[in-house]
């Protein structure tokens, strides 16, 4: 029997402000157990963990990061090794501004799990973007209490996933999702993986492949009716400008910038399901702080964050940060494709960015050809997969004109950059990465039988064809050869060796 039922593991930094908030809500709502790991604290985070600690609220541990390590991919490798997270019948991997909101019966996570499949191994549970309320003074108040308004359903800039699962042998640790060691290298891992079931955050099944590589939910997959995840990415426009200076647990550079704010900073939907906790949150809160040394211990903590927002309030920028900000939350839902953040995006594209920047490219422009090659590519990725299944002829038979969208894409792919990159070719679709068809043929290699294998195998080998033709064609149009070699022989079985491990 695991040693924890439900645990939550997570990573920070200089977080004192509002950990003592998000340690109450978490343990009202159920979960008995409780892993943060800290590095390079300024304000005390660290030391309240401890006390934490000692008064039986959580455990901490360091997360001592090696140069040219990042802390949060360190951190869940320290985690993975770490009985005191594994040993557990749950597990939920999430950061310090994310809040869980079970939305079915009281709101604890034995609601959740007693409205899951009994089969079920794990649970994808999408991001619900809340934005600043258009607060601008830092206030060390309740986030849950004082960030009510979020991004509407249809945010799909939004629809990462979290997900609470069953641990497994072999088993990795993700921030979006786990992954199992050696899935390409031995059969049975990869079988072991494909065959669990996940579902969404409405209860309803995910699709097989997704428990291979997926962190996103989909128009088709996307589901809010038993849970979410709460993510104050912003909060204030003070408190915004302070994670800028900050930093982040993976180091990025210029993360927090006005763009992610201009994104992420969704003030559309009144949502208030995690409010039916403030009273019991204030209470546990009230039982925290009753302790003189874990309330001094927050008072120093947030004097600390208070000495650097009038420090940020002096400086010669503030007046313009603010008004850079205010300006970048006003954008809307419909103009956010002219917003230019490439944090996510793949390196290829990220230096292209430079590259026009140099030019002279205006950012609205390099966002809106960066969003046209995605909305193009995912359209044309979805036409081949219909002609390869014949349905596409089938329809043309019928009478319907050519679809002159394919002279559009041409025309563009002549005057946008992205349109032509290797990431382009496969935009939206997961499986058309190698890793996943050698993970899915290594657990087709366990049981050849096995029908919901032969699907997935299928379905990749499928998308990889209509991959590989978008992309011949998007070369043909500019008269360029294509050098490259279809790979799907060296895919015929599982390899051993000599390529990096999911």
């Amino acid at each position: 029997m695991p040693k924890h039922r439900f645990t939550i593991m997570s990573m920070m930094k200089d977080e004192g402000h509002s950990l003592v908030e998000w340690v109450a809500y978490h343990k009202h709502i159920g979960f008995d157990n409780i892993v943060v790991y800290t590095n390079d604290c300024t304000d005390g985070t660290d030391d309240m963990l401890i006390r934490l600690e000692e008064l039986g609220w959580v455990q901490h541990f360091r997360n001592d990061v090696p140069e040219g390590r990042k802390p949060q991919p360190n951190a869940l490798a320290l985690g993975t090794r770490n009985p005191e997270v594994t040993d557990s019948e749950w597990i939920l991997t999430m950061d310090a501004d994310e809040f869980l909101s079970i939305k079915v019966g009281r709101g604890w996570i034995t609601d959740l799990v007693d409205n899951m499949d009994p089969k079920a191994d794990g649970i994808a549970i999408t991001w619900r973007f809340f934005g600043s309320n258009n607060v601008t003074r830092w206030d060390p108040g309740l986030a849950i209490e004082s960030y009510t308004r979020s991004a509407p359903d249809k945010f799909p800039k939004g629809w990462g996933v979290k997900t609470l699962f069953k641990p497994y042998r072999d088993m990795k640790l993700g921030i979006h999702r786990p992954h199992i060691k050696k899935a390409k290298k031995v059969p049975a891992n990869a079988k072991l993986l494909l065959d669990q079931l996940w579902l969404n955050g409405s209860g309803d099944p995910m699709p097989h492949e997704f428990s291979l590589s997926g962190w996103r939910s989909t128009k088709p997959t996307l589901g809010y009716n038993l849970v979410e995840m709460n993510h104050y990415a912003v909060k204030s426009y003070e408190s915004y400008l302070l994670r800028r200076i900050r930093g982040n647990v993976n180091n990025k550079p210029d993360k927090y910038n006005a763009a992610y704010f201009a994104l992420f900073d969704r003030n559309e939907l009144e949502v208030t399901n995690v409010q039916r906790h403030v009273r019991a949150t204030k209470r546990k809160i009230e039982t925290i702080l009753a302790d003189p040394i874990m309330r001094e211990l927050q008072r120093k903590a947030i004097l600390h964050h208070q000495n650097r927002v009038q420090q940020l309030r002096e400086t010669e920028e503030y007046e313009e940060w603010l008004d850079e900000l205010k300006k970048a939350g006003q954008v809307p839902l419909d103009k956010l494709d002219e917003v230019l953040f490439i944090q996510h995006l793949p390196k290829e594209w990220q230096l292209k960015v430079k590259e026009l920047q140099a030019q002279g490219v205006p950012d609205g422009d390099i966002a809106k050809m960066i969003a046209q090659t995605q909305t193009a590519k995912k359209g044309q990725t979805r036409r081949e997969l219909l002609e390869l299944s014949g349905k596409a002829t089938a329809n043309q038979a019928e009478g319907d004109k050519p679809d002159a969208s394919r002279q559009t894409d041409v025309q563009n792919e002549l005057e946008n950059p992205f349109m032509n990159t290797e990431a382009a070719a496969s935009l939206g679709v997961p499986l058309s990465k190698d890793r996943t068809l050698k993970m899915a043929l290594a657990a087709q290699a366990v049981d050849q039988a096995d029908e919901s294998v032969a699907d997935v195998v299928g379905k990749a080998r499928t998308i990889k064809q209509a991959v590989s033709r978008n992309r011949a064609k998007s070369l043909s149009s500019r008269g360029v050869v294509d050098s490259k070699t279809d790979s799907e022989a060296s895919l015929k079985r599982p390899t051993h060796g000599g390529e990096d491990e999911n």
